[in-house]
């Protein structure tokens, strides 16, 4: 049995663009650190290299960029004084996803909060283009919210519930904790899904030796296979249950190109109408200590292109 992990949010990062589905990402944030009594930083990242370009609107160069940002900022940070909520505004210039995983790791982030556009974002909504490239790069967990979700999962309006998809891989077992910690910090319950692709089975011992992994089983309600897509049955199962989030393991692919699971789960936030937790792990070969080389965000962009053309095929 392998050691457990509590996890806990001291510090939680919400990036905004002041788009719609940023003041969404927004709102999560803040309920999340009312409930973890987290502190908040809202951060804002100026491309400096657009602004510079933005000579058709009314924003033309980088001081009046900033003064304007910074107002709507410090409004935001007002809201969440406000709710008793404990919160530092950053706003930096630079490339948005560097600058945020610069961030994450200077400041020491627990989770990082980031609205996702899904289908049919609005051009220039820079954010939304680059949050789904910071699920395999970001070094804690990300939360990934659409504009479509509903804003009450963290209130004391229902009992919450949260999905967790399992392949039963190592990489799967090892999101376990987050999933385990949060459905006990929102006094919810949890359900197990695995999806078979080709044929289906009860997976009892499975979900048996997954539960032994848990330092609080009892809080599992419910263990479900279904057969078929995995992503069309993460969705699916989340709305049938109406599940309030969806916590996912992403991890990249072994040496034989097994168990990636990317467009899995790129699939399920653009389409789920629930809040997705996301935490990249790694399988590891002992075999072969040459690191795998990261993609550059051109060939992250490239292939996020190639997943939705397919998907709309």
């Amino acid at each position: 049995m392998r050691e457990y992990r509590e996890f806990t949010m001291k510090r939680i990062m919400v990036a905004t663009d002041f788009s719609d589905v940023s003041y969404v990402a927004s709102s999560y944030a803040k309920q999340l650190a009312k409930c973890f009594a987290a502190k908040v930083l809202l951060v804002h990242i100026v491309n400096n290299e657009q602004t510079t370009h933005q000579k058709e609107t009314s924003i033309s160069s980088l001081p009046e960029h900033m003064d304007t940002a910074e107002a709507e900022m410090q409004r935001m940070a007002s809201a969440f004084s406000y709710d008793d909520v404990l919160c530092s505004v950053i706003m930096r210039t630079g490339q948005i996803r560097q600058t945020i995983l610069d961030l994450i790791k200077e400041r020491d982030v627990d989770l990082l909060v980031v609205g996702t556009h899904g289908k049919g974002h609005k051009h220039g909504e820079e954010l939304g283009s680059v949050a789904e490239t910071l699920l395999r790069a970001a070094p804690c967990p990300v939360l990934t919210v659409s504009k479509c979700v509903r804003l009450d999962a963290c209130e004391n309006t229902h009992e919450r519930s949260v999905l967790f998809p399992t392949d039963f891989s190592e990489p799967s077992h090892a999101v376990l904790p987050y999933a385990e910690s949060l459905v006990r910090y929102l006094g919810g319950r949890m359900l197990l899904l695995h999806v078979d692709e080709k044929q289906t089975s009860s997976h009892k011992e499975e979900f048996q030796a997954l539960m032994k992994e848990m330092k609080y089983p009892t809080i599992v309600s419910e263990s479900i296979t279904r057969l078929g897509c995995p992503a069309d049955a993460v969705v699916a199962v989340s709305t049938e249950k109406h599940v309030d989030f969806i916590v996912m393991g992403v991890h990249g692919a072994d040496q034989a190109g097994k168990a990636h699971n990317y467009g899995t789960a790129f699939d399920v936030i653009r389409r789920a109408k629930c809040p997705v937790f996301t935490l990249f792990t790694q399988y590891k070969d002992k075999t072969d200590e040459k690191p795998q080389e990261e993609m550059t965000e051109a060939e992250e962009f490239q292939l996020q292109q190639q997943r939705l053309a397919v998907h709309h095929s």
